[in-house]
């Protein structure tokens, strides 16, 4: 999850100096606008956001509604209080936060973006385009608005379409060193797009080696990739890779569990 635009208004992904990260070519043109600024967090909401970063979302709820008087919430208590459900990944308790900071007459970007991915897991795809797209009139060179509408586009088989979304996900993101699991999220979903679209299963499996070369943790992709490898016949490499995934994704609930 971006946490960072909270505080930046701007993400982005980075690639490989091979150019293995950016394996197409085609992308979706940016508008190039002047983006929307997102504000400086509000001194007397830096305790709650520290909170959420530290993964106790249940006591930010708590100093957010210590800052308000007479209900009266600001466009960041708002969203703060719709982030808090977000990242407990209780969707349903976040989205009614998150459309009233989009509402608020204070313009704050970041709740448009979080209202997408709200959207999206709660099943409602279109709406939660609307919402990315809204989002990238505010904040034209947001990657991870183009990855996630590039989400949309492939579970809807628009192989094109995703396509060019992840690309410009990687190209908006490349120069960003901390935001490589992005870049690496991106290839591998491209990868997804040239298995099912092309057929092509070696391209397919080399670049989920580069989008795991970048970024170990993305388990998934190391299961899709252990499979292609055991089409492709190297089962021995197949079983490495799918012990590397077990791995990570062991770590990852491990986590999970102690946040």
């Amino acid at each position: 999850m971006l946490l960072s635009l909270v505080l930046t208004g701007s993400t982005v992904l980075l690639g490989c100096s091979d150019g293995t990260s950016n394996p197409v070519a085609t992308k979706v043109e940016t508008t190039g606008g002047a983006p929307t600024p997102t504000p400086a967090m509000d001194p007397a909401l830096r305790e709650a956001w520290q909170f959420i970063r530290r993964g106790r979302p249940d006591i930010a709820r708590m100093r957010i509604r210590g800052t308000v008087v007479d209900d009266d919430f600001s466009a960041q208590a708002t969203f703060l209080m719709g982030l808090s459900h977000h990242v407990e990944k209780h969707y349903g308790r976040a989205l009614p936060w998150l459309e009233r900071a989009c509402d608020h007459p204070d313009t704050y970007p970041p709740a448009w973006h979080f209202r997408g991915w709200a959207l999206y897991w709660l099943g409602q795809p279109d709406e939660a385009r609307t919402a990315f797209e809204h989002h990238l009139t505010l904040t034209p060179d947001e990657g991870d608005s183009h990855f996630a509408i590039g989400l949309i586009d492939l579970e809807a088989a628009q192989w094109d379409a995703a396509e060019a979304r992840f690309n410009t996900a990687i190209e908006l993101q490349r120069d960003r060193p901390d935001r490589i699991d992005g870049v690496a999220k991106a290839t591998a979903r491209i990868a997804e797009v040239v298995e099912q679209r092309d057929g092509d299963l070696v391209r397919a499996e080399a670049l989920l080696a580069a989008a795991l070369a970048m970024h170990g943790d993305l388990y998934e992709a190391g299961f899709r990739r252990a499979r292609l490898l055991r089409r492709l016949d190297q089962h021995d490499e197949a079983d490495a890779v799918e012990a590397a995934a077990s791995a990570a994704r062991d770590t990852s609930v491990e986590k999970a569990a102690g946040s």
